[in-house]
């Protein structure tokens, strides 16, 4: 009885020991890391080209910008190298820049085709563009990106950079999916928000399409999704929220969004499964400087694409944007 007792006892101490050097650390990789999706994966892949809606584009120039900028840069804390691109607006010495952030597993060439709304509105009379490649796509460096924590960081740099090399000091930010929690994060994070004060850097009006809204929750539903035992999956989450200080868990629109009250116009669809509308619309309840749209049935950062949501989408970016 004692030896089968031993026996027991080591397999548990056994199997205990493998769920958190192997299954623990795998779930937490689920948020932290994902392949770095490069120019060439995208434009090697057909499949890809369809989903980013680019066809043959390739860059500004092929939207009717043939004065671009390619630009490198660091991330604000890491050091991580960033690379983007800057579109002069059409009339000198203004100050205010676009910046167009793209999400998890994309990379500038995405966002690349909501040139087409500056050229179509004209408000590249009105504003700088800049496109970024965050951390881990396109052609900036692999790096873990922390379901937006980290892309705050690069957002703000983005800022840094466009006031250091073009003297811009006022801003919107227009992110997507993941970039949209990010333009939001780096709003209130003690330590972007602090850098901004000093560096007067000054962020007007927020953009957000198909936004990841709630870090917990979207990540709990996809865990749910997988099959991932709830257990395992808070014991994961808890893992990677304590790796920053447990700030991770005020990554929501209900605190990000209300400390930071700007003007804010957030677009959605509720045939959005990667960024489900019930939890954005949770969490954007009461905010009464926050203006969002539904659109029926559109797919994740797919309104713009779809034909019978492209003209909405297209006005209500130039009405919010001219305000």
């Amino acid at each position: 009885m004692k030896k089968f007792l031993k026996i027991f006892l080591i397999i548990i101490a056994v199997v205990i020991a493998a769920f958190y050097l192997l299954v623990l650390p795998k779930t937490v990789k689920l948020a932290t890391d994902y392949p770095r999706y490069t120019f060439e994966l995208v434009t090697e892949d057909t499949a890809m080209i369809s989903d980013y809606a680019i066809g043959t584009k390739r860059n500004p120039a092929d939207y009717g910008y043939p004065n671009y900028q390619e630009v490198d840069y660091k991330s604000l804390q890491d050091d991580i190298r960033l690379n983007g691109w800057y579109v002069p607006a059409t009339k000198d010495s203004i100050n205010r820049t676009l910046v167009i952030s793209h999400g998890r597993t994309a990379n500038r060439l995405k966002t690349m085709k909501y040139l087409q709304i500056i050229k179509e509105f004209g408000l590249d009379s009105l504003y700088n563009v800049f496109i970024p490649d965050h951390r881990n796509s396109g052609k900036s460096q692999e790096a873990s990106t922390a379901m937006g924590y980290e892309f705050s960081e690069d957002v703000t740099a983005v800022l840094k950079m466009l006031k250091t090399n073009y003297a811009q000091d006022q801003f919107v930010l227009w992110g997507f999916s993941m970039g949209a929690m990010a333009s939001a994060t780096a709003m209130v994070r003690p330590d972007l928000r602090e850098f901004m004060k000093q560096e007067n850097l000054n962020v007007e009006k927020l953009v957000l399409t198909s936004p990841l809204s709630n870090v917990y929750e979207t990540m709990a539903t996809a865990g749910a999704d997988m099959g991932i035992p709830r257990f395992i999956f808070d014991m994961s989450y808890d893992k990677f929220s304590g790796a920053y200080d447990g700030w991770i868990d005020n990554m929501k629109f209900s605190h990000l969004l209300g400390i930071s009250p700007r003007p804010t116009l957030i677009l959605y669809g509720n045939g959005d499964h990667t960024t489900p509308s019930p939890i954005l619309e949770r969490e954007i309840t009461g905010l009464a400087h926050v203006e969002a749209h539904l659109f029926e049935g559109a797919e994740h950062v797919q309104l713009y694409t779809q034909p019978q949501h492209r003209a909405r989408y297209g006005q209500l970016i130039n009405d919010f944007l001219r305000k």
